[in-house]
């Protein structure tokens, strides 16, 4: 199997956008067909199968990508390109895992950098459906530097909108551009909790978008601040809620997570006897992002790993770049950490 081309190919193909994800899906299923392999769409995933119904362990990963910063180009060395880890790298790691393992299932997500809608909807699909065993595996492709990652952030997206009078520039009043600054620096010094992996992991909370005012000499009637919230903790958002409505300002905000996406919270793989096994061949660590391995974990008890090749710190930037050696390890490793995984079934 030409794993190289099967990566560049998917690489080339756009998929910062539905379509793009779409022709994919369709490459994928065109290679399944050729090797004799049943493969379908459930939920907007793609999704191949040996026997659909009696499987132990799901391998997943993701073909969208973020908005696309640099186009694929390659050298002896490396392959460059928006996607090439992040997570495409990856899915082709899942792709080697789930030939080469017994009792495995491949689950590609099409929107993980989005929605999560199609690993949401799936995960539902298959809990309603008693399509799971109670002893399910998972390991989802991410980049994390070939590192077996026993958890992850949870990420929101938490608005904060503000209300004030619009009026003269160089009137005094109620300012809501100046209430959300306020917010801005009194969150900076909310306490925030921090857990030990191979190193300390922190939460935090991040100003990311805030717009406000039509013209620059009128004071505007109403403004607001997306953050991005990432934590290692859980009900982070109610601690948020808690934390401002005991301001002054509280009077004039409304705030809330943004309603038109799914969220991924905070997992910690609580196995120790698997964590222990794993320890003992891989390096463990924490994913310091946020990935789809939550929803495995909250609504099919799936014990879940995060694995694959290529740094997190290079994923969603113009330097985003797999160095083919890293990739042939990972080909390598992941085949022993999916038998480790189905292994360990009853752990």
């Amino acid at each position: 199997m030409d794993y190289l081309k099967i990566l560049e190919d998917l690489v080339k193909i756009r998929t910062d956008n539905r379509i793009g994800v779409k022709k994919a899906f369709k490459y994928l299923s065109n290679l399944f067909n050729n090797l004799g392999i049943k493969n379908t769409i459930i939920e907007g995933c793609f999704v191949a199968y040996k026997e659909k119904e009696n499987f132990d362990l799901i391998l997943n990963s993701h073909i969208d990508t973020v908005k696309v910063q640099s186009n694929f180009k390659k050298d002896d060395n490396n392959f460059y390109g928006t996607g090439v880890i992040d997570a495409k790298g990856n899915v082709v790691l899942m792709i080697h895992a789930f030939l080469n393992s017994n009792n495995s299932i491949l689950v590609i997500s099409p929107d993980e950098e989005k929605e999560s809608n199609g690993i949401y909807n799936f995960c539902q699909y298959l809990r309603n459906k008693n399509k799971i065993k109670k002893d399910i595996k998972c390991i989802v492709g991410e980049p994390t530097d070939l590192n077996v990652c026993i958890g992850h952030k949870g990420r929101f997206e938490y608005i904060v909108e503000a209300f004030g009078k619009a009026r003269h520039a160089s009137s005094q009043g109620l300012n809501p551009i100046e209430i959300l600054s306020q917010i801005i620096l009194d969150l900076k010094q909310m306490p925030l909790e921090k857990i030990k992996v191979d190193k300390i992991y922190c939460s935090s909370i991040t100003p990311t978008i805030i717009k406000g005012g039509i013209q620059s000499n009128i004071i505007p009637d109403y403004a607001y601040v997306l953050f991005d919230v990432r934590s290692v903790e859980k009900d982070i958002i109610k601690k948020i809620d808690n934390f401002l409505s005991q301001k002054n300002y509280s009077k004039h905000i409304k705030s809330g997570l943004n309603s038109e996406r799914h969220y991924a919270d905070f997992y910690m793989l609580e196995n120790k006897e698997l964590i222990n096994k794993l320890s003992k061949e891989f390096k463990i660590s924490f994913f310091n992002a946020t990935c789809e391995a939550y929803y495995f974990n909250k609504f099919l008890n799936a014990d879940t790993v995060i694995y694959g090749v290529g740094k997190l710190e290079l994923a969603h930037s113009k330097e985003e770049c797999l160095n083919l050696n890293d990739f042939d390890r990972g080909i390598k490793e992941v085949e022993k950490l999916a038998e480790l995984m189905i292994n360990s079934l009853g752990d």
